[in-house]
């Protein structure tokens, strides 16, 4: 059985999927951004705190019926197209603007979240054949503007903080690079 998640500009419906195997399709039309968070709080259980700074009307239509996880990240990839992110401390999120990710705390890349995700993450990475620091200038045009690296050269390591997707893309271009025998 699938739920429909729909949205008018003034009403929500929202039906729970928590439930496994149900499945919501996701139609907001130039709403207001709470109303989806409101939604994805509902959906997902998760709770859910918007800085009063997230404001505008956002569209959000999908055609196939999604799981409540492929819900949230579908939220995330809204939030960034809004340059917003989602930061989760403590088992709240916190929605804010893109530009004061840095600070609040995120995540190492743990196992649960998809090299994929839009979720905002810190990793350390070891590099073994080139000096971390000669990597920062080669790499850094290759992340957004908010994102943050830093190299730490006594322990050769190199520091990356942005959207999971990002640092999964530039650890495998690091590993490229981080070959032995390559000058």
């Amino acid at each position: 059985a699938f739920l429909v998640l729909a949205v008018a500009v003034t009403a929500t419906s929202v039906v729970s999927a928590q439930s496994k195997g149900q499945r919501i399709t996701p139609n907001f039309r130039d709403v207001e951004i709470g109303q989806v968070i409101e939604a994805v709080a509902q959906v997902t259980g998760k709770t859910i705190i918007p800085d009063p700074r997230v404001r505008t009307n956002v569209t959000m239509l999908s055609q196939t019926p999604m799981t409540p996880d492929a819900f949230y990240e579908a939220f995330l990839a809204l939030l960034q197209v809004h340059s917003y992110v989602a930061v989760e401390s403590g088992g709240i999120i916190r929605v804010i603007p893109d530009a004061h990710a840095r600070q609040m705390p995120n995540l190492d890349l743990p196992d649960r979240i998809q090299s994929g995700s839009e979720e905002l993450v810190t990793q350390v990475v070891a590099v073994e054949n080139v000096q971390a620091a000669q990597l920062v200038p080669v790499l850094r045009p290759l992340m957004p503007q908010n994102a943050h690296m830093a190299a730490y050269p006594a322990g050769n390591i190199l520091i990356l903080s942005d959207r999971a997707s990002n640092v999964a893309r530039v650890m495998r271009i690091i590993k490229r690079i981080d070959q032995q025998g390559d000058n």
